[in-house]
């Protein structure tokens, strides 16, 4: 089930003029297709309409009212990955097919006039070009963890997963941006999870419940918290993602500096021999 499903979902519980029958009716499969080519599926999603599906129709309709909100804030904060992704990716395939170039075809013509000369090889290179493929596993390593951290952060950021950041991502992710997260859901199942008089666990539930308690219009309230949440959320992720970026840049500045730096050693000692 993906959010525009869901969205179509609560329109149809929150209905005060629908019968049970016509709901239930509304909700078939058939109905729900038209839906099904707008968006990702997410298992949050699911999770929450099996649980506003399993209340009674007086809960399970201001339940859903709440929820009506969730498609359109989802898509306006979607996460664009796209950028940064073709960024890394082209700058890696560069330098990589330099190296190789470099090493499979002006390497060996050095060898060659530095042989022909009877001169000793010893000192000739540099130790980058013993290890050169040392500099391209690193860098394939860090693409490989800065492509799945964003990955992972786009689902996030689309509410696709339940528990998003478990397992390896506990140590990838940073502590600050997993309890921002984990606010943004505490503060989404405020509608399931809370009930009168039960205490709250973060400020942002705390202060639905008393709004809802003085009998302010908890939706509009609920509505504005999860937009904000999302913004600050999605913020949290770019920053970090730049952070990422950042010290990818300087290991591949590093990895040029010492290419450029072995490249240019043969062309000096060639004036000597020559």
């Amino acid at each position: 089930m993906n959010w525009n499903q869901f969205g179509y979902i609560c329109r149809v519980n929150s209905s005060k003029t629908l019968s049970t029958g016509q709901k239930d009716e509304l909700s078939t499969q058939p109905h729900l297709n038209m839906y099904a080519n707008s968006g990702s599926h997410s298992k949050l999603a699911h999770n929450l309409v099996t649980q506003i599906a399993s209340q009674d129709e007086a809960t399970s309709q201001k339940q859903a009212a709440y929820y009506q909100c969730l498609p359109e804030l989802v898509n306006e904060f979607k996460f664009e990955h796209k950028g940064w992704l073709s960024y890394l990716s082209i700058v890696f395939v560069i330098y990589v097919l330099s190296s190789l170039l470099y090493q499979s075809f002006v390497v060996p013509a050095f060898l060659e006039v530095y042989s022909a000369h009877t001169m000793s090889l010893s000192h000739t290179f540099d130790d980058y070009f013993t290890y050169w493929y040392v500099p391209i596993i690193l860098l394939v390593l860090l693409l490989s963890i800065i492509f799945t951290v964003i990955l992972k952060l786009k689902n996030a950021s689309a509410l696709t997963e339940l528990k998003p950041f478990s397992g390896l991502f506990k140590v990838l992710i940073p502590r600050q941006l997993v309890n921002k997260y984990n606010s943004l859901i505490s503060t989404l199942l405020f509608p399931i999870n809370h009930k009168e008089g039960s205490k709250a666990s973060i400020p942002q539930t705390e202060h639905l419940a008393k709004c809802e308690l003085l009998g302010l219009e908890t939706q509009e309230e609920f509505k504005a918290l999860l937009k904000q949440q999302l913004k600050l959320f999605n913020a949290h992720i770019k920053s970090y993602i730049n952070k990422l970026v950042i010290i990818y840049g300087l290991v591949i500045v590093v990895s040029i500096y010492l290419f450029v730096k072995a490249a240019y050693q043969p062309l000096f000692m060639l004036g000597e021999v020559l």
